[in-house]
């Protein structure tokens, strides 16, 4: 991922570009403190646990976005999915792990040093200062990243195998925090792009804002599973909402794309 990051820098600065990177940023921000208070409202009417909420809240916007926006736009927007990720991981490392440890800390640290972050960063400097790596840098940084989508499914399916899915098929709540994450959140996201317009406010704003749309609908994050096993959480029940919603995403993510490209416009 940090090579795909880096890479997806490598283009020449505009102010346009500029502008739609801090459009995204700006998007992912609002996102965010949307579904805040989208999971606060499950948690005081529904009883929604820690787990559930940080389903619900973080998408795998890092391992899936990366490439599919590569494969549908190009490498030159791949730099507009490195925005929303950027802004997860600033809530994964203070609200996320908050709400998992059920104490107020904020782990500043872990986000500073988190290596995607630190790629961030780097792109960053390399985009502001006009600076083109050579060749014999790029080239391998560049295959190196497009080695993401395949890893990325490897791991997903190692998970995949690890889960007595057979076992959790009569499990009611995972067919229904996989229905809230990949219809309810992505209808009503859908309905507010529709009716705010938004999308016009820069020139290629409908090709960003579906970009954000993609981040956020998703399954949920596989950093989640990660946390509940640190925080002494569900770990097990989060790997299976993991498992679950990837694949549900299958026929939930076309099909919201569909309904973007129709409303959208």
């Amino acid at each position: 991922m940090p090579c795909a990051i880096i890479n997806s820098f490598e283009i020449g600065f505009t102010k346009e570009k500029l502008q739609g990177l801090l459009f995204s940023a700006v998007l992912a921000t609002i996102i965010h403190i949307l579904l805040l208070i989208f999971i606060n409202i499950g948690r005081k009417l529904w009883h929604w646990n820690t787990v559930e909420c940080a389903t619900v809240m973080y998408s795998n916007s890092g391992n899936m976005i990366i490439p599919l926006v590569n494969a549908m736009l190009g490498t030159d927007y791949v730099l507009y999915s490195c925005a929303f990720m950027s802004v997860q991981l600033v809530f994964l490392w203070t609200h996320c792990s908050t709400m998992l440890a059920e104490k107020p800390h904020m782990e500043w640290k872990k986000i500073i040093t988190n290596i995607n972050v630190i790629a961030i960063i780097a792109g960053l400097l390399l985009f502001f200062c006009h600076i083109k790596l050579p060749s014999v840098i790029l080239t391998p940084v560049k295959d190196i990243g497009n080695m993401l989508a395949p890893l990325s499914m490897i791991v997903t399916g190692m998970l995949m195998a690890d889960s007595p899915i057979r076992d959790s098929l009569k499990n009611a709540k995972l067919y229904i925090f996989s229905a809230i994450r990949l219809v309810i959140w992505p209808a009503v996201l859908l309905l507010i792009m529709y009716v705010s317009h938004v999308y016009a406010l820069i020139p290629e704003g409908r090709t960003l804002l579906l970009i954000v749309f993609l981040a956020s609908i998703t399954p949920s994050a596989s950093t989640i599973t990660q946390m509940a096993q640190v925080y002494n959480k569900d770990a097990a029940y989060s790997g299976l909402l993991n498992v679950f919603t990837t694949l549900f995403c299958i026929i939930t993510m076309p099909l919201a794309v569909i309904l973007f490209s129709r409303l959208v416009i």
